[in-house]
């Protein structure tokens, strides 16, 4: 059914519900009237963003473009998307296994019945209220239709209400509805994006962001600086997706915006404060994030910058060293593998989430650099030096002479090699320090 025989349907099929639903929207409150529609003309938003992240990498899994208008395939594919985790696809779907707030929302529809209506387009596409849609519609499929023929819906006018309108009347609605699965962190960071660039935002003007952040912080919790600081995330994917010829695809970033919260939060102190070290802090920044390194770690190389320019530096100087040793190679960013989606994936950005998977880039070399560093700057901020010595000779005692001598042949060997005539000048330093009847 296209979009023609949708809008048809539903003008022919239509009831008053004798009753209507108060939306904010124009910046004032708006009763509109309720009707009883039809499912069969109802079409779910395959560009919803609730979903904008997974149903991309759900397309490059499937190798086109869902268009569930056409396909009664791709709806299945757009429900499954809605309602289930670990997507695999096979023969050209996709599925997985409903989530435990699919479920609560089906039980809840079988109990309840409708709560509040739809918001659909004349043609029947659905602006809100796409997750019921998809239960019910695989209700039906599996059989259960009895009572599910008909539904309550407002119905948008295009002509009064545009797309940015209807944008932001979802952005507000959808902080209050029940069983609404809270936005994975990624596709609220597009939404934001949406919203910051709806209110001509500069990105490369730090007062412009405040301000928009103002504008929008109802998507982020009504709370200003969340906001702020995630718009500076979506800044600096955009620059790191840029950098990797990806730009745009905020899908192959799924799951690292807690990377990138930190990211930008040490640029904007870069940025105002140390301007001609800002590219080299980024470059190295990026390098973590490609590396797989965590958010804890990005934090430590801001306080390294900020605290031990000398570890700092020599720290890009490795990261430099490894990559130029792989200049021929091109950095890949790749799709995230869904299928190992488990229930609330998202729920703790804290954790440590998988890195992204970028293919032909050093990032085990890099990752071993920036744990070295890392580990030894956080070990000197809280020195115990007694400690720290007896720990530093339990490690080189147990390297025999002759396993040191065999890997001076390797392709480490000048690396080990200058490693340990840095361990000689330190201890012929130290022995300088020792009291003079020890120093004999």
């Amino acid at each position: 059914m296209n979009a023609a025989e949708r809008t048809a349907l539903i003008a022919e099929k239509k009831e008053a519900a004798d009753h209507t639903y108060r939306v904010w929207c124009k910046d004032d409150w708006h009763d509109f009237p309720v009707w009883k529609v039809p499912v069969s003309a109802l079409l779910l938003n395959v560009d919803n963003r609730r979903f904008a992240a997974e149903r991309k990498i759900v397309e490059d899994m499937l190798g086109r473009t869902l268009d569930p208008e056409s396909n009664p395939t791709d709806e299945e594919c757009v429900t499954a998307i809605l309602l289930d985790t670990g997507l695999v696809s096979e023969d050209g779907h996709v599925h997985g296994k409903p989530t435990k707030d699919t479920l609560a929302l089906t039980n809840d529809w079988l109990r309840r019945k409708q709560e509040t209506p739809f918001w659909i387009r004349p043609d029947g596409a659905v602006r809100n209220g796409n997750r019921r849609l998809a239960v019910i519609k695989r209700l039906i499929a599996d059989g259960g239709s009895e009572g599910l023929s008909t539904v309550e819906a407002v119905i948008l006018d295009p002509n009064w209400l545009d797309e940015d309108d209807l944008f932001k009347m979802e952005q507000r609605e959808q902080l209050t509805e029940n069983f609404k699965v809270r936005y994975t962190d990624i596709n609220l960071l597009i939404a934001l994006r949406d919203a910051a660039e709806l209110e001509d935002i500069d990105w490369s003007d730090d007062d412009d962001i405040e301000r928009v952040a103002g504008l929008i912080q109802h998507i982020a919790g009504d709370d200003r600086g969340y906001a702020s600081v995630q718009l500076r995330a979506v800044k600096y994917m955009d620059a790191y997706l840029a950098d990797l010829n990806k730009p745009g695809q905020y899908q192959l970033l799924r799951r690292q915006v807690e990377r990138f919260r930190d990211v930008g939060i040490l640029m904007r102190q870069a940025e105002s404060d140390y301007p001609d070290d800002a590219a080299d802090v980024l470059r190295l920044a990026f390098a973590a994030v490609s590396a797989g390194s965590t958010h804890l770690d990005i934090r430590s190389i801001r306080k390294m910058f900020l605290e031990d320019r000398a570890a700092y530096e020599a720290l890009l100087e490795k990261i430099d060293n490894i990559e130029s040793e792989h200049e021929d190679a091109s950095p890949e960013l790749e799709p995230p593998d869904i299928s190992e989606d488990v229930e609330d994936e998202e729920a703790d950005p804290g954790d440590d989430t998988p890195p992204p998977k970028v293919r032909n880039y050093p990032g085990a070399e890099v990752k071993t650099a920036i744990d070295n560093s890392v580990d030894a700057f956080r070990a000197a901020e809280r020195l115990d030096v007694l400690n720290s010595l007896v720990q530093a000779w339990g490690r080189l005692n147990i390297i025999p002479f002759e396993r040191l001598a065999e890997a001076l042949t390797t392709k480490d060997a000048l690396a080990i090699a200058e490693t340990v005539r840095s361990i000689a000048d330190w201890a012929t330093e130290a022995q300088k320090a020792l009291p003079h009847n020890e120093n004999k």
